[in-house]
Parts: C-alpha cells; structure tokens; sequence
C-alpha cells in the first residue's frame, strides 16, 4: 500500500439549507459505487425529520468506526480546522482504490468521519475527487447557525478536503 500523511486544511462556509437534495452530476453519472453509498446515506438522514435523531445516528456510526492505531495519531495525519481532533490516514491499494482510516477525539466527529470513510473508501483517486462538498449537505446534522452547527459543518469539509487532498497525490 502507498500512503500519504500530509494533509493542508482550509475552511469553508456553511452548508447550504438542508433539504435540497442534489447530488453532483459528475458522481450520478458515473453510476458507481461511491454515488450508491451517497444516496443511500443522504436517504437515510433526510428521512430523519429532527436534529437530534441525526445526532444519533451520527453517534451510532461512531461506535462502528474500526480501531485506529494509536501510533496513527501523529501530527502529519491531523486534519486542520476542526474544533476536535480528528485523523486521517489515506492510502492506495494495487487495484488503484482509496483506503482510508480515521478517527476523533469528539463522538459527533468520529461519526461523520464514519459516513465519508463508508462512502469514500474503496473509490478510485478520480471519484474522491469528483465528490462536491454540497453532495454531504443533507448529512449535516443542522442544529442551525450556532456555533457548534459551524464547527461540525467545517468537520465535514476539512475531513473530505484532507481525503481529496490525499486522493489527489495518487492521480497517475
């Protein structure tokens, strides 16, 4: 397996009002897995009518999320930006897939990092990469503008950017 462990991060606005379900062209038309695994789960949580039943579930997928190394915890696998810390280690298979682990010190955190290493992994390079970050707006949990809504919402984005970031170093 390669692997890449430097990760930049950059912050980004709120996600736009929830309940406008679109989901990039780019991703519907390649029909793949990726796109699948991103409808299912906006699916999923646009069925759920309340914030505190996205909450959750978003603490049920955190007790799914597989054991990271704590040797893996290092500075260089860090996502920038994000209120809690949170870890990310991407790597490539022979098949050319994206493998990626992460983890978080915030229960909220490690059940977003969940649904993006779900849907993400196992993706080539080019689909990571064709995954907008308005696509994951259905998944924000919306406990509206407070300040805690915009740390989670900037956890989104820096953890698919640091997964973009690394998807981007494995472009043949």
């Amino acid at each position: 397996l390669l692997t890449t462990s430097s990760f930049s991060s950059a912050k980004f606005s709120l996600f736009r009002k929830p309940n406008t379900f679109t989901i990039n062209s780019n991703i519907l038309c390649s029909e793949s897995k990726l796109a699948h695994k991103l409808t299912s789960l906006t699916s999923e949580f646009t069925s759920l009518t309340q914030p505190i039943d996205r909450v959750k579930r978003l603490l049920h997928y955190a007790s799914l999320l597989p054991h990271f190394a704590d040797n893996e915890r290092i500075p260089a696998n860090r996502v920038g930006g994000c209120a809690s810390q949170v870890w990310v280690v991407a790597e490539v298979d022979e098949r050319r897939r994206m493998r990626f682990r992460a983890d978080s010190d915030s229960e909220i955190s490690k059940g977003f990092c969940w649904c993006l290493v779900w849907i993400l992994d196992g993706a080539k390079p080019e689909e990571v990469l064709s995954v907008h970050r308005d696509d994951l707006a259905n998944i924000n949990v919306g406990l509206g503008m407070s300040l805690k809504a915009h740390s989670r919402t900037n956890t989104w984005h820096n953890v698919l950017f640091s997964m973009q970031t690394a998807a981007k170093g494995f472009l043949l």
